[in-house]
């Protein structure tokens, strides 16, 4: 009939491969109108509707299997809620696309500033930053994996997030910054701060006594205990350093 079409034709047609409406027959969810002798299977306007169908469900992720139930026993409101779990997972999975927007830009931004800096001590304004605790460890401690996998639950996106390490009375309290109730505040303020990298745990400790060096000899008058913050994400660029900013409030 002149009104049919091929299998080719309807690939052609559709833009899907003669393998995947082959597949599709035998799963049995598209079948031709007839067979010719020739063995040409030959396909109507009820196939094309059919297969178009078809494809739309295996855009919203729907398995092939299911699209033979789909299509044999789904009333308008079944097809109705199949929408809208795809659609609350399109804007969940463009909610995380936003975010990984975001870090991205984050890690350019700050990755540019780094190699523009001539490594000095400099001021700038930050705004007030809301810190949740991880844990606490003893000032001499050295962490170790273990020690990062005990702490668990571990705080979501863990190292695409600053790190805040918080000295005082011995102790470290390792931190990262929240929109929940936060456990400590650091007042918006200007804060003097260096751009370190290190291999070594004793290259901080060197970089607290020259920051501690430098704030007596220009004499500034310290509103903080010394902040640490670890910049663990920018250490793609050079995996044999781990990048750390320190920071104090100054007046």
């Amino acid at each position: 009939m002149k009104e049919h079409i091929t299998i080719s034709q309807l690939s052609q047609l559709m833009n899907v491969s003669v393998h995947q409406l082959r597949y599709f027959e035998e799963k049995g969810i598209l079948y031709p109108s007839y067979t010719e002798k020739n063995q040409y299977r030959m396909y109507g306007l009820h196939e094309i509707y059919q297969l178009s169908h078809i494809l739309l469900l295996r855009k919203l992720n729907v398995s092939v299997g299911q699209i033979e139930k789909c299509m044999t026993s789904y009333a308008a409101d079944d097809y109705n809620q199949l929408l809208e779990d795809s659609l609350q997972r399109v804007q969940d999975e463009i909610a995380n696309l936003k975010l990984l927007e975001q870090f991205i830009h984050k890690v350019l931004k700050e990755h540019h500033s780094l190699t523009h800096q001539d490594n000095e001590y400099q001021i700038r304004l930050i705004g007030p930053r809301h810190l949740k605790l991880w844990f606490a460890f003893e000032r001499d401690q050295e962490l170790t994996a273990r020690d990062l996998f005990e702490q668990r639950p571990v705080p979501p996106q863990l190292f695409e997030n600053d790190l805040h390490y918080l000295s005082g009375s011995g102790q470290v309290k390792l931190c990262y910054e929240t929109t929940d109730t936060a456990d400590y505040i650091l007042e918006e303020g200007s804060y003097l701060y260096k751009n370190f990298s290190v291999t070594e745990d004793d290259e901080i400790e060197y970089e607290i006594q020259q920051l501690e060096r430098y704030v007596t000899q220009h004499q500034y008058k310290c509103q903080s205990k010394i902040i640490l913050v670890e910049k663990s994400y920018l250490s793609m660029f050079d995996n044999n350093k781990l990048q750390y900013e320190i920071q104090v409030k100054v007046k």
